[in-house]
């Protein structure tokens, strides 16, 4: 996988600024870092799914999907971007970036995108937020 930036929790907001430009021109649709946004996330990522677009494909964009879900969760839930380092989630993290909720959460939106992208809607990534941050 080729990404643009180096894979840095300062850097999640960058990926993220990213695939929101991509949503914007490839499909149309404005992410707006809203949780109701991530119904579209939703909508997007099934579409793709639908497409029969691979996700070695597409492991760029999903990556980037991401770092949207888990920039909603910094901006809506309290969370702040961290690596994976030294956590109990160390050896189950596709990615080295979470999200660490209060108040003492951690989250895995890159891998649970991943899961979506796989499953379908029973990985809905609306009802991973809900979950993850209990709104």
């Amino acid at each position: 996988m080729k990404l643009k930036h180096e894979v840095l929790p300062a850097n999640a907001p960058l990926f993220s600024d990213d695939i929101v430009a991509v949503a914007r021109s490839v499909s149309g649709v404005d992410l707006d870092y809203s949780v109701d946004s991530l119904e579209q996330v939703d909508g997007l990522i099934g579409g793709f799914r639908a497409q029969g677009v691979t996700e070695e494909r597409f492991a760029e964009t999903l990556f980037g999907f991401g770092c949207y879900v888990g920039e909603v969760m910094v901006r809506h839930a309290g969370g702040s971007w961290t690596t994976s380092a030294g956590t109990a989630l160390e050896a189950y993290a596709s990615f080295p970036l979470l999200v660490s909720l209060p108040p003492e959460n951690l989250s895995n939106p890159i891998g649970k995108v991943f899961k979506a992208f796989r499953n379908g809607e029973s990985d809905s990534i609306a009802q991973f937020y809900r979950a993850m941050t209990s709104n």
